[in-house]
């Protein structure tokens, strides 16, 4: 029993910490999946239209195979990374190299850093902060031209569903006030190193001009009404006496 518990714990550990070249591990607990194929990363970049112009925001770029596409393709980059030994790479990767004053890493948990200006952002996030990610980068000001990013593919589908879609829901109304969306990729998990559980969708996020308003309580408020209630028409809902 104690060496199947044994076996049991370290299989939890490998899967935790996938070897790397370099002796960099991946860690699945921080949503570390590395894009892997070149093929894949050239399409994002040209999906994205970056403009020789751009000033880019990439977060979370781990060992930076999206990154030095995206440096020959802007004028600069701004990565947002969480781990120090991504961040080490980063600098290595690039150190010496004709891009490497064109690229500014800062350290640090990219919900809590305050973001300085970018036009178009293009990234492969960690998936646990899609939600809490998108709607600050929809707060953000100046409003930036769009943001291109990789999802896990159901997360994709509600950013982008219409209304009758079995995923259309809080989410997407929220997103679509704010912004325009369209879903650009699928992407199968073997295009990662390790590979997630799940696929994935690259999505475009499109900041409306000027951004829309409203009071945002009651507008929570209003949208649980209406999606609490799936088996009644809104109509019966609002006619209803309280």
């Amino acid at each position: 029993m104690a060496g199947g518990k044994v076996k049991k714990e370290k299989g939890k550990l490998q899967q935790q910490h996938v070897p790397y070249q370099g002796g960099i591990s991946f860690q699945k607990s921080k949503g570390q999946h590395i894009l892997k194929n070149p093929l894949l990363v050239d399409s994002i970049v040209q999906k994205a239209g970056v403009k020789t112009t751009d000033v880019i925001l990439e977060i979370g770029p781990g060992t930076g195979n999206l990154t030095k596409k995206l440096l020959e393709a802007g004028k600069k980059i701004i990565a947002v990374e969480i781990d120090p030994r991504m961040v080490l790479e980063l600098q290595r990767r690039f150190q010496g190299t004709p891009h490497s004053n064109r690229l500014t890493v800062i350290q640090g948990d990219v919900l809590k850093t305050e973001l300085p200006y970018f036009d178009i952002c293009v990234t492969n996030i960690p998936y646990q902060i899609s939600s809490p990610l998108t709607f600050k980068l929809l707060n953000h000001q100046p409003a930036f031209r769009a943001a291109i990013i990789m999802f896990q593919r159901e997360f994709a589908m509600r950013l982008v569903a219409q209304p009758g879609d079995k995923f259309y829901c809080r989410l997407t109304v929220n997103t679509q006030l704010h912004a325009r969306v369209f879903h650009l990729l699928k992407v199968g998990r073997n295009n990662f190193r390790p590979p997630p559980k799940v696929d994935s969708s690259v999505v475009r996020i499109e900041p409306r001009k000027p951004r829309i308003e409203v009071k945002q309580k009651e507008w929570d408020g209003f949208l649980r009404i209406c999606f609490n209630r799936k088996n009644k028409t809104l109509g019966s809902i609002f006619r209803r006496r309280v």
